[in-house]
């Protein structure tokens, strides 16, 4: 059993570590709120000096020093970047601004690269531009429209068009999908270079990229130093919408799709290239992709602490059930696959056993982990789900593990892994059965390979890949078990991909996550079953 003495301590801290608001001063600091549409950060105290970076209305950011009519500044998520604004541009609240901040108050972002807003005002209505990335409060959503607050106590009300509700900074439960960060960096075409800028009146590559992600709740600095810290690298065939090109001479650009990228040409505008043509292609060096890939996302289950995985469980709560299914499966990527034939957890009666997985090991502890809070509930839930009957520990090892679940197909039809939809999903087969069933029915390999069915997949369905009855070796019908996870709309599969030791012949694989198409027309099974747990 895992302590749980730290719990309380591991959940407070997961409410507040996700905030985007979250911004601390030193006790010689203090905390000003920008209260100007759009403030610039310059490198000295006077307007000439060069630009640094700007910053939008309604950001915290720590007042550093006081030099005339500048305040000097350390803008929020723009790693230690320092600079000077006009004093004007801030206002600081009392009581460190904690209601204006607070995370409980609904919010919205700007997401058109510039938006009129009309500010409500008792000596007159009048507007004003606010500039994408801008996140404020919102008082009251109405109809075609958001009723919002400035800092300065102003009311306003935006086209509901122009924003959205913002998303939240924790990339467990950011639903930002790839293309969402390549369309939002699309509408800023057109805009001019403006070194240091991020904004429709001049923006430059980093400041593109940042806003872009920044409008979807995803924070990263526009510096590529960090950029490189916070993602990982992909290879041009490996590109995905939304991912960050960098090319020699350290250009950066923001990947679409198709082979085409924004780029921000000096001396010109954001405008769409080529990855493919000479100039670029012989140039690109790598992608960097950020989303699903903060540093904590990184650790597999058996590189966790049981405070991480709490901390993790806590997050993932927030999700529905079959999404933290497919969160859980998707963590065991990269996992060694178990080339023990009775699998390592069952040699030596153990739950847990996350260094080395085969297929019915992973998909057991990723659902048992999505359908708990504490690491203790997912060793109680697995002593529930992994046997026919009731799992039994004596001094933390399994005493029955005779009595688990030896064969998918069982899993299937005792009812204790969700429901069996595979007939609500489309034209079923009927193959010979085996212990105690004549027949079941399947969906056929090509019924599994049209778009109606995958269009049906959902978020941690439980694929039971069904051996053809020539093949059976022992009567079992089921030989895999796989994870479903959507991205982008399409259906991908997660699955302890290898094979168990043979005489003289070693086994071995990894968890791989490959389009669930392209798994149908390759895999050697003739068709599958599915489950879904109820959400």
């Amino acid at each position: 059993m895992y302590p749980m003495n730290k719990t309380l301590a591991i959940l407070l801290f997961s409410a507040v570590l996700f905030s985007p608001f979250r911004i601390y001063a030193q006790p010689s600091e203090a905390l000003g709120i920008v209260s100007a549409p759009l403030a610039n950060v310059h490198e000295e105290p006077f307007p000439k000096s060069p630009l640094m970076t700007q910053v939008l209305m309604g950001d915290m950011v720590r007042i550093l020093e006081k030099k005339d009519n500048h305040y000097l500044i350390a803008p929020p998520d723009q790693s230690g970047i320092q600079g000077w604004v006009q004093q004007e541009a801030l206002i600081i609240p009392k009581g460190r601004g904690a209601s204006y901040t607070s995370t409980e108050r609904p919010r919205i972002v700007i997401a058109a690269p510039k938006a009129e807003v009309l500010i409500l005002d008792k000596t007159g209505n009048h507007k004003v531009s606010l500039y994408a990335g801008t996140r404020l409060p919102v008082l009251e959503q109405q109809k075609d429209s958001y009723k919002i607050q400035f800092p300065d106590r102003s009311i306003a009300l935006i086209d509901a068009a122009s924003a959205i509700a913002i998303k939240s900074p924790d990339p467990v439960i950011n639903t930002t999908r790839p293309e969402e960060i390549a369309s939002t960096a699309r509408r800023f075409q057109g805009v001019r270079h403006l070194a240091g800028g991020m904004t429709a009146q001049g923006i430059d590559e980093g400041g593109l990229i940042a806003v872009s992600y920044r409008i979807h709740g995803i924070s990263i600095s526009r510096e590529l130093g960090d950029i490189k810290d916070k993602g990982v690298r992909v290879s041009k065939k490996e590109l995905e919408p939304g991912d960050i090109l960098v090319f020699s001479g350290e250009r950066e650009g923001l990947y679409l799709g198709s082979g085409q990228f924004l780029q921000v040409a000096r001396k010109g505008t954001v405008q769409i290239a080529a990855v493919y043509d000479r100039r670029h292609g012989n140039a690109f060096q790598y992608g960097i992709r950020i989303i699903g890939v903060g540093a904590d996302e990184k650790k597999r289950p058996a590189q966790m602490t049981a405070e991480d995985i709490l901390l993790a469980q806590a997050r993932a709560a927030q999700l529905p059930l079959g999404k933290r299914i497919a969160y859980w499966g998707a963590r065991f990527i990269g996992t060694p696959y178990d080339p023990d034939p009775l699998g390592l957890y069952v040699r030596t009666n153990r739950i847990v056993a996350d260094e080395k997985v085969d297929c019915m090991y992973h998909v057991f502890r990723s659902a048992e982990l999505a359908q708990t809070t504490t690491p203790g509930e997912a060793v109680e839930k697995a002593l529930a789900l992994r046997f026919r009957t009731q799992g039994k520990q004596k001094d933390g090892l399994v005493t029955n593990y005779a009595e688990r679940f030896e064969y998918g197909e069982d899993m299937v039809f005792s009812g204790k892994w969700g429901k069996n939809i595979t007939s609500d999903l489309g034209e079923t087969k009927s193959i010979t059965g085996s212990r105690g069933k004549e027949t079941v029915d399947i969906l056929p390999k090509n019924i599994l390979a049209t778009r109606t069915l995958q269009k049906q997949l959902q978020d941690g369905d439980i694929i039971y890949w069904v051996k053809d009855p020539k093949k059976r070796v022992v009567e079992e019908i089921v030989a895999h078990l796989s994870i479903v996870r959507v991205k982008s709309g399409k259906p991908y599969v997660i699955h302890a991909a290898g094979d168990k030791d043979r005489t003289n012949r070693p086994g071995g694989g990894v968890v791989k996550e490959v389009p669930f198409a392209d798994y149908v027309r390759t895999m050697r099974f003739i068709g599958a079953f599915v489950t879904r747990f109820k959400q």
